[in-house]
């Protein structure tokens, strides 16, 4: 038979089968009394449950195996494992080893890598497989570690803006509740707000956010505010690194902004009182050109600044202006600890009123931040740093004042290019008390400058100095580098002014320019740290890491330095050209520490510019130093790019944890 026959004969047996169905549908109750009804199907024993009770919580670098037992199942078919979850994002959840086990057998849930806060409630499905309707779920609350940071926090982060690529600050103190969440803050802003086609300050309140810590120490934090003009829609994004409970690596992960800070326990909101060293950089807005500050102010009495003690030096755009006398006053901390600072120097000819924001960490460390541009027409966008000298305030009267080995890192701008994090600095010195510099070291790397012949300029070399202080006890000390071996091509004679905070403290650092034949102008702020004689680099460390090739890479991570191999491995989260990605691998190589702590390595990552690049490490003491990039004008494999970073010993966030 052929084929469409067969099909004609079917159709036709189905078309006598309907007809039938009809003809007896239409006959009398007495043929269908005959009709019966299938009986219903036995009702299934089938059941299913959990061997023993699931827990009902979890850290989240753990996990948990479940096992469920199937019974009355004469196919013996087993059991069907399901993870429902709400987000799209694959592992977003967690996983399972088996989606389908044996009958008492078990399967492992493995919990996602990352939380939107510190905890998340899984849901996890067990059904027998040969009814589905017979199931069990186990509610599971996945737990990060986030009860390590709780309490007041005052973060700060320089960086770039998207919308100019100019500079850009923020500042203020949020609120942790130990759990994820983020429950109050106040902020302040510096930022190009393309709306208004000007550069502002602004100052918003947190209102909500939440945070998240691994078990690795990387994590991340939202903040929320109520100003669609700042970051995402009011919304502030951040990778983060723990160091411990009261010290914390940020870096903006926004596609709008992206900068490199950090993040403090607030400690005291104490109103600050007597000598205050202070640096400051960012933009001078009547004359739109970079700008930086430093100085001392003394707060001798209950707020106010009477001009006793203070002074103030200011480079603009590679002019320097020194020793300026300055006066003001003092607010009250609010209930987050924040403080309105208003100074007055009538020796700056470019602005000589400033108002700055400072949010207070301790009873020594302010983090300052330029509040007067709420129209675009105060007088800058700039931020920094204070940290008391208390008692030992006006007592710097003599080069004693200063003595020791020091660890110095400075990050601003070459002024050739005026493009933010352009101009690189790290050195050392051992001040010797009688006015010299002694055991010197320097690596700047201005990225454009083009003096020396090549694309970017390279001095690193060591040095000689002598310095001075200023004798009215300020703590200001003016030191000027020169006889650099090997000498740079063409001259360079760079001045530096110190603050001195006292009382084995570190020391502000304010980069005067180049003061000779001004070849190499730049500017920029930063920080000497007391050198130690324990070098050693061992073990895990945070660190931040920002980039400047034209475009901008700024980035947090950590790492693990292994001097059985001189290796380095580890992860970095970075923001780079506004597009952030995170858990990227590092990893690196590192010579031994020598005696004065300067040695060389290298890092690498697939999110890195010019990759690998090489750095020089100088270690402050085993448990923190900077870094500098030093391959800019490298003959061979010149790279085009500055970097900079800082390195911190960190505290695992439980025991056990990596």
């Amino acid at each position: 038979m052929t084929r469409r026959p067969v099909v004609a004969m079917r159709r036709w047996t189905l078309s006598l089968l309907a007809a039938a169905t009809i003809s007896l549908a239409g006959c009398g109750g007495a043929s269908t009394a005959n009709v019966q009804n299938p009986p219903p199907p036995p009702a299934s024993n089938i059941s299913v449950s959990f061997q023993s009770p699931p827990p009902q919580s979890i850290a989240i670098n753990t996990t948990a195996n479940l096992t469920a037992n199937v019974n009355n199942d004469p196919s013996n078919a087993g059991v069907d494992w399901a993870l429902p979850c709400q987000s799209k994002t694959a592992g977003a959840c967690g996983s399972l080893s088996n989606l389908h086990t044996p009958s008492g057998q078990p399967t492992t849930f493995t919990p996602p890598a990352t939380l939107t806060g510190n905890n998340q409630m899984v849901n996890i499905v067990a059904y027998a497989s040969a009814d589905h309707t017979q199931n069990v779920v186990a509610s599971i609350s996945v737990s990060a570690f986030g009860s390590n940071l709780k309490g007041n926090y005052v973060f700060q982060v320089q960086g770039i803006d998207s919308n100019s690529l100019g500079p850009y600050q923020l500042a203020g103190v949020v609120v942790l509740d130990g759990n994820g969440g983020v429950l109050a803050g106040e902020q302040t802003v510096n930022f190009f707000d393309p709306n208004a086609g000007i550069l502002l300050s602004k100052a918003d309140a947190i209102t909500a956010g939440s945070y998240f810590l691994g078990p690795d120490g990387r994590g991340t934090i939202s903040v929320t505010t109520q100003d669609a003009d700042v970051a995402v829609n009011g919304t502030e994004t951040f990778s983060l690194v723990f160091l411990s409970s009261s010290h914390v690596l940020i870096a903006q992960t926004d596609t709008t902004e992206a900068g490199t800070g950090t993040m403090d326990l607030q400690t005291s909101t104490t109103a600050p009182s007597a000598g205050y060293a202070f640096v400051l950089n960012g933009t001078d807005v009547g004359t739109a050109s970079p700008v930086a500050m430093g100085g001392v102010f003394n707060i001798d009495s209950p707020g106010n600044i009477s001009g006793k003690g203070s002074i103030i030096d200011q480079n603009l755009s590679g002019t320097l202006t020194q020793k300026q006398a300055l006066s003001g006053t003092v607010s009250s901390p609010d209930a987050l600890g924040a403080i309105s600072l208003n100074l007055l120097v009538p020796g700056f000819t470019n602005a000589n009123a400033f108002t700055f924001t400072g949010y207070l960490v301790d009873a020594t460390h302010v983090q300052l931040i330029e509040s007067d541009n709420g129209s675009g027409a105060g007088s800058g966008a700039t931020s920094g740093i204070a940290i008391g000298q208390g008692s030992a305030t006006g007592t710097f009267t003599t080069a004693a004042a200063l003595i020791g080995s020091y660890v110095f890192g400075v990050v601003g701008e070459d002024l050739t290019v005026l493009a933010p994090n352009s101009m690189t600095t790290a050195g050392m010195f051992t001040a010797d008390g009688n006015g010299n510099l002694i055991n010197t070291y320097l690596d700047q790397y201005l990225q454009a400058n083009g003096f020396q012949g090549t694309s970017g300029a390279q001095i690193s070399a060591q040095f000689s100095s002598f310095y001075s202080l200023d004798t009215k006890g300020t703590g200001r000390v003016r030191a000027a580098f020169s006889h650099f071996v090997p000498p740079p091509k063409p001259a360079f004679q760079p001045l530096f002014i110190l603050y001195v905070t006292g009382n084995g403290g570190p020391v502000l650092v304010l980069d005067g320019s180049d003061t000779g034949l001004i070849n190499y102008p730049s500017l920029g702020v930063g920080i000497a740290y007391p050198q130690t004689s324990s070098l050693a680099f061992s073990g895990d460390y945070g660190f931040s890491l920002t980039q400047q090739n034209g475009g901008d890479n700024q980035g947090t991570g950590q790492m693990n330095a292994a001097p059985a191999t001189n290796t380095l491995a580890g992860v970095l989260d970075t923001n780079s050209g506004f597009n952030p990605t995170f858990a990227n691998p590092l990893t690196g190589t590192f010579a031994p520490p020598p005696a004065n702590g300067r040695f060389a390595g290298t890092l690498s990552s697939q999110v890195v510019d010019f990759n690998p690049f090489s750095v020089e490490f100088y270690a402050i003491d085993s448990s923190h130093g900077f870094f500098v990039e030093t391959d800019l004008v490298n003959p061979n494999s010149a790279s085009g790019v500055v970097s900079f970073g800082y390195y911190a010993s960190r505290t695992p966030v439980c025991a056990g944890c990596p």
